[in-house]
């Protein structure tokens, strides 16, 4: 089996799987592309932490999400608030209605992980998320690559 084929195989899973959950994510008032709702699915469940931790916790770069929040505060999904204990940090916490949308969201990603995984036996999905944590391990690894 080729490597090419993998890379290029879980390329079009996603692009596949994003297709199928775009309609439905911009009927929620998602904007495209931006992460919106992994963020609010993470929000509903670590509330109030900063931007630098939302960042690292979705690997959405600070001057992309920062963007991304304004957009998603003035949609009335996420309030930015000043953080008690850091003059330059801020708290980022979901609103009520960001957390109606991020349940809605949550049953979406059931449903397109239901497509996913029908007909998989729960060892077959755990040897597979054991091969993708070897995978990332290899990558975070490395600081940088060189290529001849």
């Amino acid at each position: 089996m080729e490597k090419r084929e993998i890379r290029e195989m879980l390329l079009q899973v996603e692009h596949t799987r994003k297709r199928l959950l775009q309609p439905f994510f911009s009927e929620l008032g998602f904007a495209l592309g931006q992460g919106q709702p992994r963020i609010l699915v993470l929000l509903s469940e670590r509330d109030g932490i900063t931007q630098r931790e939302l960042s690292d916790a979705t690997g959405i770069e600070t001057t992309t999400l920062s963007r991304t929040l304004d957009r998603m505060e003035e949609a009335g999904f996420v309030v930015r608030e000043p953080h008690p204990d850091s003059r330059r940090a801020c708290l980022v916490k979901i609103t009520e209605l960001g957390s109606r949308q991020a349940e809605k969201v949550r049953k979406g990603f059931a449903v397109v992980d239901g497509l996913i995984w029908e007909d998989f036996s729960n060892q077959e999905m755990a040897d597979f998320l054991s091969s993708l944590k070897r995978i990332k391990a290899n990558l975070d690894a490395c600081e940088s690559i060189v290529i001849p």
